[in-house]
């Protein structure tokens, strides 16, 4: 959409014949030409309050908002008069000049609306289609002449006469204006003189039995005012949207594709009429005052209340016709007169349809301004058990509407998705840590009781398939929460040892529940996260699921292939070592036994390999010979002393032969200290050996395939009679 002040007409066109004549919006800052289109006498234009659109050739439409309406009453009455000048112009032709126009199509005329004449009717409307100058020119021609009034005398006419024949023929008529795709054509069907005949009109299907649309929508259908309206206009656009909405759900049959995008006008009229009518409830603050005076009063009777949490789920319908900010603005303005107090409320209310109301409400305004709710959830001081989060996860963990479970679950998972909080950073409330803080400080043990209560023992203790599904919702939120939150999750899933009670649910006898605590174990994994490695490892928490797995032998399930899939990941994910070898030196003995799959033997493979590698860093340096791995060649370490300096180290000042030890290790740090000096040496490539305790002072030395000279700053010549003589002993 483009928002501008009113841009200026212009024409190029003779004083007679106006024939070019342009819209165009120019930009208010840089001078340069944003929007330049053609006015022409056959192609629709709607005026909405500030707003003005139009279609343009291939559907395309247009819409220019004005900040100020004045601006915009300015324009349309230009718009106006000079596609009167056009028409007049044409008339006074006799139609030659249209075939020189080069923005119009020739306008038709249609044949006289008589009963002996439907057919060609019906036959010239059909045959506007092939081309879109014959559909704008037919449209021109209906609205010229005012032809919906003159169909609907018509259909009269063939009512009083029973003529079914002329009935049909003007149903496929009407159906086929609606394909027309024009939203002024829609206004003239639509008006309230005539809407109610173009319904009766609809009702004579040829290939359906007559249907009762009438009956249904003056005696069946019942406009109840739960709080009167002051505003008459607003009442009878109201009235008018229901009976069009009816039209597009119920009259008209399921568009194809292709039918779809020809009903856009359709589409288009409704949401503006929904804007509308927001816009003005709004303006209304004494009823906006009355409605939510109502819903906080303890004294509204059931009945009153379930109107009442109607009306205001209809008004947030109504909402989604605005723009992303004009909604945000509407909800924040109904906030002010206490909307999240009110929900919270119909929250609590014992009446199943007002609680699933409720649900229905927050859903649609949580799907783009989830904020609004964070805010009010990070804004109370009430108790945990009054909180309006934890009101929700009581409704969902106590199963008191079983219902509206999915739609909880999707309400719970779209408030504490941190991306969602992230997204809308705008508010400071919602920033991310301070919710997350909030919601696993006061909310988080509140969702997890059903799963600690039921999980307290090797099996599960209330194995109903109630609970199952409860289990599953709840592993569902925690596997969000593990995607998300990162160590707000970590640190509460270590804590409680969340995995182990998870991994209890295998022994349900709901193989979808079992299949959901696969899912989780896989998503921590997935993690790559070595705490949750360790936590795994030193737990023994992969034992239930290769229990589980060799007990269910060779089936052919999801369940299996989801364990294997499990294993499978571990097997590739390089930084899964710990959970190799955890698995190899723990479970082979089971495992070896499969042999439809060789995931098991490629775990112990790559733990073999990991072995091998291990065992050849931990070898001592022989003779100061290290084998270069790579190459597969021996070479001398250049720290390795010569025959000559050998020879005076191994002459002392005492004259002792035997060479001294000069490997010193300090009983009180891991540094090896330097022969003739006090200072330590860093230990390049130490570690300790598997055969070694913990508490060894001796370390083999491994060294890197490459030597790097600039890691010294000495001289390399006098390298050698400073480097200890290293003992391969």
């Amino acid at each position: 959409m483009c928002v501008v002040l009113p841009p200026p007409l212009y024409a190029h066109n003779t004083p007679h014949t106006p024939i070019n004549s342009f819209l165009s919006t120019v930009s208010q800052h840089l001078g340069s030409m944003l929007l330049e289109s053609k006015i022409c006498p056959n192609r629709e234009y709607h005026k909405e309050d500030s707003m003005i659109t139009w279609t343009e050739d291939e559907a395309i439409e247009i819409a220019i908002s004005f900040q100020e309406k004045l601006g915009c009453d300015e324009v349309w009455d230009k718009i106006t008069e000079i596609r009167a000048q056009k028409s007049a112009a044409v008339s006074e032709s006799g139609g030659g000049l249209v075939d020189r126009l080069e923005e119009g199509p020739q306008l038709v005329e249609l044949p006289p609306c008589e009963l002996s004449k439907l057919d060609e009717i019906y036959e010239q409307v059909t045959t506007s289609f092939s081309t879109t100058a014959k559909q704008e020119a037919l449209v021109l021609a209906i609205e010229r002449d005012n032809y919906v009034p003159k169909l609907v005398e018509l259909f009269h006419m063939c009512e009083d006469l029973e003529n079914m024949e002329g009935l049909h023929i003007l149903f496929n008529i009407i159906r086929t204006f609606f394909f027309l795709n024009k939203i002024s054509l829609l206004h003239q069907m639509f008006a309230d003189a005539v809407i109610d005949d173009v319904i009766g009109c609809l009702e004579y299907d040829p290939n359906k039995p007559q249907a009762r649309h009438r009956e249904f929508m003056t005696k069946i259908s019942q406009h109840k005012e739960v709080i009167p309206f002051n505003n008459p206009e607003l009442l009878a656009k109201i009235h008018q949207t229901y009976k069009v909405q009816y039209i597009q759900e119920v009259i008209l049959p399921t568009p194809s594709l292709f039918e779809e995008n020809m009903m856009s006008s359709l589409n288009s009229f409704l949401m503006f009429n929904k804007a509308d009518i927001i816009n003005a409830i709004q303006e209304d603050k004494v009823f906006l005052c009355e409605l939510f005076t109502q819903i906080q009063d303890t004294s509204t009777s059931e009945g009153q209340f379930q109107e009442l949490a109607f009306l205001l789920r209809e008004i947030v319908v109504y909402s989604l016709s605005l723009e992303v900010k004009d909604r945000a603005r509407f909800y924040k303005h109904l906030c002010s007169f206490g909307f999240m107090v009110s929900i919270e409320i119909m929250l609590t209310y014992e009446v199943g349809v007002v609680v699933a109301t409720a649900v229905d409400i927050l859903v649609m305004v949580s799907e783009y301004h989830s904020s609004i709710l964070r805010d009010y959830i990070l804004s109370e001081t009430q108790d945990e058990d009054g909180q309006f989060l934890n009101i929700l996860l009581s409704l969902l963990v106590d199963s008191q509407y079983p219902d509206i479970d999915v739609q909880l679950v999707g309400l719970v998972k779209m408030l504490i998705d941190s991306e969602n909080i992230m997204a809308e950073a705008g508010a400071p409330t919602t920033e991310k840590s301070l919710f997350l803080n909030h919601f696993y400080k006061y909310s988080m043990h509140r969702l997890m009781a059903p799963l600690m209560a039921q999980t307290a023992t090797e099996t599960v203790s209330k194995d109903t398939s109630h609970n199952a599904v409860l289990l599953s919702h709840i592993l569902d939120i925690l596997s969000l929460c593990v995607e998300r939150h990162t160590y707000h999750i970590r640190n509460y899933v270590i804590d409680k040892n969340v995995l182990g009670r998870v991994l209890v649910l295998l022994t349900s006898s709901h193989t979808h529940l079992a299949l959901a605590a696969v899912r989780f174990c896989r998503k921590i994994v997935g993690l790559r996260d070595e705490f949750y490695n360790r936590y795994i490892v030193r737990n023994n928490l992969l034992a239930p699921i290769v229990k589980f797995f060799v007990a269910q032998g060779q089936r052919y399930n999801l369940l299996n292939s989801a364990i294997i899939e499990l294993f499978e990941y571990i097997h590739k994910e390089k930084d899964a070592k710990s959970l190799v070898s955890y698995i190899v030196e723990n479970f082979m003995p089971s495992l070896d036994t499969v042999d439809y799959v060789n995931t098991f033997q490629c775990l112990k493979l790559r733990h073999e390999q990991e072995m091998d590698r291990c065992s050849q860093l931990s070898e001592p340096m022989v003779g100061g010979i290290i084998r270069a791995e790579v190459s597969g060649r021996y070479r001398r370490d250049p720290r390795q002393l010569d025959e000559d300096e050998e020879a005076w180290f191994d002459t002392d000042e005492g004259g002792s032969s035997s060479p001294p030890d000069y490997r010193q290790v300090s009983k009180h740090t891991n540094h090896t200290y330097v022969a003739g000096t006090n200072s330590p040496r860093p230990p390049v490539g130490l570690h300790r050996t598997n055969s070694m305790p913990p508490d060894s002072k001796l370390y083999s030395i491994s060294t890197s395939l490459v030597d790097y000279d600039e890691d010294s700053d000495e001289d390399p010549e006098d390298t050698p009679a400073k480097q200890p003589k290293l003992n391969s002993t």
